[in-house]
């Protein structure tokens, strides 16, 4: 695992924890307009970078993740932020940084797949993702035009493709080679994804962010069961994780206004 960081060490810390293929350079788009007042760690996970590690869980990422903040003597977070799988780390972070003495003031999850499917389904979806994996292969216009021809990626971005562009070049732009077991890890994360038990008062600072369109959303039940005290909140216009590269600053002030406790 990988760690980038922005602003002065010693000012509150924010975890930002990138989306499935994507990696810690990603999140720092917005997180860059954080840095003036927070100090932003970026991660990059598992199997997603240069360093061949493979993806195994989200548990496990949240274990590095932890390791890490102790290492650098880092006691509290402002702020967990995810995205997309991003997201399920980010719920695995919250609950390793209660057992590591870790506390945390919000956690911002954005469009999380937090489901749970049967073996079956789950696959299905390495077959999906093994497909998907395959676009990476070649020089990386080809990789970005691949990527646009993607029947899982049109199924996520809906009608809003173009909104992807940004993130579809950055992740095509890194000529990197995910592993079978990276692979299965990915699905394990977010189609059998764990729901730890938090208090009623741990689970207020929680906010589950979702475009109204966005498949993910579909998880939105299960965790109202599980966290009934959480916030929820949905946005119109926008597609699976969209806002925060499509309108950075915008997302950044969102965040911004999660951490003061102000009504978003």
């Amino acid at each position: 695992m990988q760690f980038m960081t922005m602003g002065r060490k010693g000012a509150p810390a924010v975890l930002l924890i990138h989306g499935m293929l994507s990696s810690g350079d990603d999140p720092l788009t917005f997180g860059k307009y954080l840095a003036d007042g927070y100090y932003v760690i970026s991660p990059t996970l598992d199997g997603h970078g240069d360093d061949g590690s493979e993806l195994v869980s989200a548990q496990q990422e949240a274990q590095n993740i932890t390791a890490y903040l102790k290492d650098e003597q880092i006691t509290s977070l402002a702020l967990i932020q995810g995205s997309s799988m991003g997201a399920e780390v980010a719920l695995a972070v919250a609950d390793q940084c209660r057992r590591k003495g870790i506390s945390v003031g919000r956690c911002f999850f954005d469009g999380g797949p937090f489901f749970d499917f049967p073996s079956v389904r789950r696959y299905f979806m390495r077959l999906v993702f093994r497909h998907l994996i395959k676009a990476f292969e070649g020089d990386p216009d080809k990789v970005f035009d691949k990527l646009n021809r993607n029947m899982f990626v049109k199924f996520v971005a809906r009608d809003k493709l173009r909104d992807y562009g940004p993130i579809l070049r950055s992740i095509a732009g890194k000529r990197r080679t995910f592993t079978d077991s990276t692979v299965d890890g990915m699905v394990e994360t977010c189609y059998h994804c764990k729901l730890p038990v938090f208090t009623h008062e741990e689970q207020r600072s929680f906010v589950f962010f979702f475009s109204l369109d966005e498949p993910a959303r579909q998880s939105k039940p299960r965790l109202k069961k599980a966290y009934p005290n959480a916030v929820y909140r949905d946005v119109r216009g926008y597609a699976h994780c969209s806002l925060q590269f499509t309108r950075p600053k915008t997302y950044a002030k969102l965040l911004r206004q999660v951490m003061e406790n102000k009504e978003i």
